[in-house]
């Protein structure tokens, strides 16, 4: 059974990694100096749950969705 602590990091978990899909929505495959930013603060709200498995696949999977997103606007801009 999940604790009620448990629940309220996971809540925390998907509340952080929508806060940075949101943040980072919209990157353009030229902005590197922003890419680099996506990555450190990945890196950053990583370590803030203790590198737990579920924040690290929910920002994998914010980082992949916003990745395809910017190749697709990239393709549809030329």
């Amino acid at each position: 059974m999940v604790t009620d602590e448990e629940l309220k990091e996971i809540y925390g978990m998907f509340t952080d990694a929508w806060k940075f899909y949101k943040k980072y929505a919209g990157i353009q495959q030229s902005e590197d100096e922003r890419w680099q930013q996506l990555v450190d603060e990945s890196g950053q709200i990583a370590k803030k749950y203790d590198n737990a498995k579920l924040a690290i696949a929910l920002l994998l999977a914010a980082i992949d969705e916003l990745e395809r997103k910017s190749k697709e606007m990239k393709q549809n801009a030329t």
